[in-house]
Parts: structure tokens; sequence; C-alpha cells
């Protein structure tokens, strides 16, 4: 992730990701879970503008009809702190 958003606490956010080297195995990894139409599960690392406060967020990216994907976020955690915060 290189985009620094702010998003205050109790608002909404996005983010983006992307495999960039073509040989890194998660590429075809990825390609065969959507194309077999598989849930995709991305554990995202992120923290405060400083690098504190690491919080780890699971996103589930589950199938729908018609080739369509939903997303949920199903559990945060953090590493520096205990939880929850």
């Amino acid at each position: 992730m290189t985009r620094d958003i702010y998003i205050a606490a109790g608002d909404h956010g996005f983010w983006q990701g992307a495999i960039r080297d073509r040989a890194d195995p998660m590429v075809q990894a990825l390609a065969d879970a959507v194309a077999d139409e598989q849930p995709v599960v991305i554990d995202l690392l992120y923290g405060d503008h400083d690098g504190g406060q690491r919080t780890i967020s699971r996103f589930s990216l589950l199938p729908r009809p018609e080739g369509q994907r939903i997303s949920a976020v199903s559990r945060h955690w953090n590493l520096d702190r205990s939880d929850p915060r």
C-alpha cells in the first residue's frame, strides 16, 4: 500500500492493491481463485503517518452472481497494543 490517506474514526475509506511483479507466485494463485469463483482473503497491514499504531485488517472478497464480488471486513487486530483499541 503506497497511498497515505487520513480517514477519521468512524468514517469510510478505501484502498487499492496490486501485484506488480508478474513472476510473483501470487499472480497465478489469485487468477485461479478468481477464475474458479473462490473467495479471496487479504490481510492488510497499515499504521498512522508516523508508522505507529500498526493494525491488520482482514478483507474478504466473496464471489457473487455474474462475476461480481462483494468485499467485507471480518477482523481487525493491533500489533503494538492490546485489543481492542
